[in-house]
């Protein structure tokens, strides 16, 4: 399980870790909910996992891993062990609780909330009558920066680490924003784009950036995702077609890489299919 925004569940009063649901294998990001520096990270495998994991991680670690590892972020790690086992848990559940009561004030003032996890507030304005992309503008202008925002929703991350006095803060702001009419546009609809190329032949084949609007029938040459894990709008090796226009011109995509469109001429070596 890739739980990089959830090594905090282990410590909730009913543990939501993908461990303690079934998980065999568990990659945690400890600096994105917890008090880490960045890049600070954990591999777990679950006790009930089959023998041939754990005997194999130490040569797929070798594999991809640093042979330089960094001892700031390693002594991050002992230090936030200190920090979990000195009163975090009560500080979650309290927080946690906090939140939940703000999301309930929140619903009832007009916002549609996605989601259950925890510690994120995920928003969809548009009933409001505002974008996520509007929101997260007006706060990032209060020095409240989200953790994503798009036409559709805003994602804020919280934290018991906050000051206390933050939650309120949060509420107050989006709940004095001006309520206008409602907003019906939704994401246009994703096709199934055509092959051109593998993805390996596209990633290492010569390239170009070209304006979004003028690359119908082009040959994508980058995984083009807002937000990694994520779907692309067109994969690596994908043809791009109108329906993926539509889309560009919705997320505010201006620029695309494509596959050169001198690849695949005479001489080149390569012939292009699809």
């Amino acid at each position: 399980v890739d739980n990089a925004h959830g090594a905090y569940l282990r410590f909730l009063p009913k543990s939501l870790h993908p461990l303690d649901l079934g998980a065999d294998l568990c990659c945690d990001s400890a600096h994105k909910t917890l008090p880490a520096l960045t890049g600070a990270g954990y591999l777990h495998i679950g006790g009930q996992a089959p023998l041939f994991f754990a005997e194999n991680a130490p040569a797929a670690m070798a594999l991809f891993a640093s042979t330089s590892p960094s001892y700031l972020i390693l002594q991050s790690l002992d230090r936030l062990n200190a920090f979990l086992a000195d009163g975090y848990r009560p500080r979650l559940a309290s927080f946690v609780s906090a939140m939940d009561a703000m999301k309930v004030r929140l619903a009832a003032g007009g916002y549609t909330l996605w989601g259950e996890e925890p510690l994120k507030l995920t928003l969809a304005p548009k009933r409001r009558g505002e974008t996520g992309l509007a929101l997260a503008a007006a706060l990032m202008r209060d020095n409240v920066y989200p953790e994503f925002a798009d036409p559709d929703a805003l994602v804020l991350m919280l934290s018991p680490s906050l000051p206390q006095e933050s939650l309120a803060r949060l509420e107050g702001f989006l709940l004095a924003r001006p309520i206008g009419q409602p907003l019906a546009e939704v994401p246009p609809k994703a096709s199934l784009p055509r092959v051109g190329l593998s993805p390996r032949e596209a990633l290492f084949a010569p390239c170009e950036i070209v304006p979004a609007a003028q690359s119908l029938g082009r040959i994508m040459a980058d995984p083009l995702v807002f937000c990694p894990p994520a779907i692309p709008i067109v994969s690596l090796g994908e043809i791009i077609d109108e329906q993926a226009l539509a889309l560009f011109a919705y997320y505010g995509i201006t620029e695309v890489r494509v596959v050169s469109s001198l690849f695949g001429k005479k001489g080149s070596g390569k012939t292009l299919s699809g």
